[in-house]
This record gives C-alpha cells, sequence and structure tokens, in this order.
C-alpha cells in the first residue's frame, strides 16, 4: 500500500490539529476524535483497493516491428472495478529502442476497458524484448495506492523498414508518390515495349508514328510502349567491416538493407524479377532472382537477420560466386561503403568486372556530418583539424566514385533519408529508357 498526496495532507492536518489539543486541553477530546477519523478514512480506502486479479492487459502489435519507423503500440487493459479510480499505467518497452511516451494517467470507469497508444522505434535488428506492464491505481478516496505487475512479457521480431512498402502502396493507389520523392512510375508511351496502337495527337512524336497501321486506316496512328517486364535485379550487400560504420545513429548495413528491400518491392510491383547475394569474407546468402511478392516476403525473411561482420570484404570472390552461377544480364545494385580509389581498390575492380555483362549501380550511405564539418568555419584546432579531415574523406569518396563512373558504373551517395528515392528514381529511369 502507497500513501497518496492527498493522505499525507490529511494526516499533517490530524496533526496540526493535535497540537492544537495539546495547548488547549478542553479541546483534546476533539482533536483525539478527528485524528481517529482521519486514520479510520485513510483505512477504508486501503480496503477498497482491488486485488490483481481485477487486471488483465493486453499489448497489441504488428506481428514484426520495423527498424528505424514508429511502430505503434496498443495498451489495452481490462478491469472489473466497479466505481471510478484514478490510475496510472506504465508500459516497459525493449532497450536500445526510443519512444515517445510509455506513461498514461488513465481514469478507469467501470464496465469500461482502457486503451493507450504509444509509437516505438527500433534502432537494431533482431529481437525486441519487451518486459511486464506495471499498474498503480488509488483507493475510492484517493488517499491509497497499490501498484500491480501485469503479466505481459513477449518478445518481437525486428525486421528492416516494412512501414514504408505499406506507405509506398498507399501513395500509389492514391497518386501521390510525390511525397516519398519518387516519379510516376509508369508513363504512357515512353519504355521500348509495345503495348498498343492510338490515333496520333499533336504532342506525340514523329518517330512513334506507325507507317503501316496509317495506311490500313488512312489516318495518322502511333504506337505506345511500356517498360520492359521480366528483367532481373540482385541485390549484392557488402556485410564486411567497412558496413558497421553508423551514420544517425544507424549501422549503414542497415540503412542500404532497408533501401534494398524497398527496391525489391517496387521492382516486384514492375513484375521484374528480383534476388540477393549478401557477402562478407565468403558468401553469407545467395537467392536467385524470381518474380512476384512472394520473392519480396522470402528475401525480407532471409535478410531480416542478416548482420555486418568485422572482417574485410572479398569483392572479388562475390564477383566470381555470382558470375558463375547467374549469367543473366541483370541491374546489379551493390550496397558497400567507398573510402577512396586506395582502399576500394578491390570493390572497383569487381564491379568492373561485373560491368562487362551487367549494368551495375554503387550505392554509398552519406555522413551528413561529414558535408556539414566541411562547411564549418573552424574557431578552435580541433574544429580545423575536423574540417580538415572531412574535406579529405569527402575528396577520397568523390575520387572513387568518379573512377566507377569513368569505368560507366553509376554511383549513387546519399543520406539515410534520401537513399531509398534516389535509388528506386535510377531504377525507374533504367526501365524508361530501356536500360536493361
Amino acid at each position: 500500500m502507497i500513501l497518496t498526496y492527498r493522505a499525507w495532507i490529511l494526516l499533517g492536518v490530524g496533526g496540526l490539529v493535535a497540537l492544537i489539543g495539546a495547548a488547549r486541553p478542553a479541546l483534546l477530546g476533539l482533536t483525539l476524535l478527528i485524528d481517529l477519523l482521519a486514520i479510520l478514512t485513510i483505512t477504508v480506502d486501503a480496503l477498497t483497493l482491488p486485488r490483481a486479479a481485477a487486471f488483465r492487459v493486453q499489448r497489441r502489435r504488428e506481428r514484426v516491428l520495423s527498424l528505424g519507423a514508429a511502430n505503434r503500440i496498443e495498451l489495452h487493459l481490462e478491469h472489473t472495478l466497479t466505481t471510478p479510480r484514478r490510475a496510472r499505467l506504465r508500459d516497459e518497452p525493449p532497450p536500445l529502442c526510443d519512444y515517445d511516451q510509455r506513461e498514461f494517467i488513465l481514469m478507469l470507469q467501470p464496465n469500461q476497458p482502457a486503451q493507450v497508444a504509444y509509437h516505438l522505434t527500433p534502432r537494431y535488428r533482431g529481437e525486441a524484448r519487451f518486459e511486464d506492464v506495471f499498474l498503480r491505481v488509488e483507493g475510492r478516496f484517493g488517499l491509497t495506492a497499490r501498484d500491480y505487475r501485469l503479466p505481459a512479457r513477449e518478445t518481437a521480431p525486428v525486421y528492416p523498414n516494412l512501414l514504408q512498402m505499406r506507405e509506398y502502396d498507399l501513395l500509389r493507389h492514391r497518386g501521390r508518390l510525390q511525397q516519398m520523392g519518387f516519379r510516376q512510375l509508369r508513363l504512357r508511351g515512353q519504355g521500348t515495349e509495345f503495348e498498343s496502337l492510338r490515333e496520333y495527337t499533336p504532342d506525340d512524336e514523329f518517330r512513334r508514328i506507325d507507317w503501316k497501321a496509317t495506311a490500313r486506316r488512312g489516318k495518322p496512328i502511333v504506337r505506345d510502349y511500356q517498360t520492359e517486364r521480366s528483367q532481373n535485379v540482385i541485390l549484392m550487400l557488402d556485410a564486411g567491416r567497412n558496413m558497421l560504420a553508423e551514420v544517425e545513429g544507424k549501422r549503414k548495413f542497415d540503412a542500404v538493407l532497408n533501401t534494398a528491400l524497398m527496391l525489391a518491392y517496387v521492382a516486384a510491383q514492375m513484375d521484374d524479377k528480383v534476388g540477393a547475394l549478401v557477402f562478407a569474407d565468403e558468401i553469407d546468402l545467395f537467392s536467385p532472382p524470381q518474380r512476384g511478392r512472394a520473392q519480396v516476403g522470402k528475401l525480407v525473411d532471409a535478410l531480416h537477420d542478416a548482420q555486418p561482420r568485422l572482417v574485410e570484404s572479398d569483392y572479388l570472390y562475390a564477383a566470381t560466386y555470382l558470375a558463375k552461377r547467374w549469367r543473366k544480364r541483370s541491374l546489379i545494385a551493390l550496397f558497400t561503403d567507398l573510402i577512396d580509389p586506395d582502399a576500394s581498390r578491390m570493390a572497383l575492380h569487381a564491379l568492373g568486372t561485373l560491368a562487362r555483362q551487367h549494368l551495375c549501380v554503387a550505392i554509398t550511405v552519406s555522413d551528413p556530418r561529414l558535408h556539414a564539418w566541411s562547411q564549418q568555419t573552424p574557431s578552435t584546432p580541433s574544429e580545423l583539424y575536423r574540417r580538415a579531415v572531412a574535406l579529405q574523406t569527402l575528396d577520397d569518396r568523390l575520387a572513387a566514385m568518379r573512377t566507377l563512373e569513368r569505368m560507366g558504373i553509376h554511383c549513387i551517395d546519399a543520406e539515410p533519408d534520401t537513399l531509398v528515392a534516389n535509388l528506386v528514381n535510377y531504377y525507374l529511369q533504367v526501365k524508361a529508357r530501356g536500360g536493361l
């Protein structure tokens, strides 16, 4: 049992009355009666505290939590109270997770369950462990309270960000993909795969006129094209030591994993085949390209627990392994980190080898702190040194990217917030111009 501040005020008033009775013996009997009533009231209030069996809590959430996204967590509290009670509910979310709120003030009404919600943002993949829920309920008069520990311990798997896929679907159906930074997925008349014939309009290009159909119908007829389908996309993820570096509190590997799965989801929507290869000093996973949303689900299940390791990545071995097991021309997206031309020599050589047969793109995560430090006016020697290091690092990365571009390999270097949009837009451009 816990005494609330109201009980302490009541006891304080009783003590003051007792002092008055001690000073005036004629009022002693009255003061003792008042003190006895105060103690009796607190005792009666304590007897009205409910038992633990009167409460039951249920935590409601998605089957899996999404990394780096605000996941909605609901607490549903059922009770058997017959009178209104003030209460305080507190959840124990997993460690290393951010949340906007975990403690709630409630007024429990008879025969009415209570429900509260907060948002949880995991900062790691794997298993997130929730602890029991704690509840404090006051007595009928609000003078006493009791703490309850309600069983709610459970674990939830933390996957790469799946909520952005739902947002993508929602905005695509509403025609508002620009809100996510994406361009229109399919523009009528673009692409290289024939779709249909229609009458000529003044805005059409002359080269799209179908002269045979024009001769048959006696009026100008043009061809409409659409983007090619059933092409191949391979996600090649570097799980070596370079991907352990953190950007904005998140490992680079986690950032590129979210991006890779989003690209897989968009490619599946375009009816392309998607596969994945995860490597470090050896091959951790290879899933040949397949078509359909089911393949995206397989990739999510296979990649959700992939972790980078403190080893040097063997890019040539990964490229050789892929060349032996997949020969069809594909868009190969290598998610890695480029330090400088010398340190990234093996990665550049491996991409150059793959680029002879495939269309390759290198995706790296840039650190916004480097750009901020490089533009900062130093006022101390440490700030001057930091700016010099930032400028040198940015110049080295730029040199490595220019080397790739001279080899005909496109590079995407963006911050985590814009990486998905930049990569998906590049993929759509490739589809629109028939780059595969």
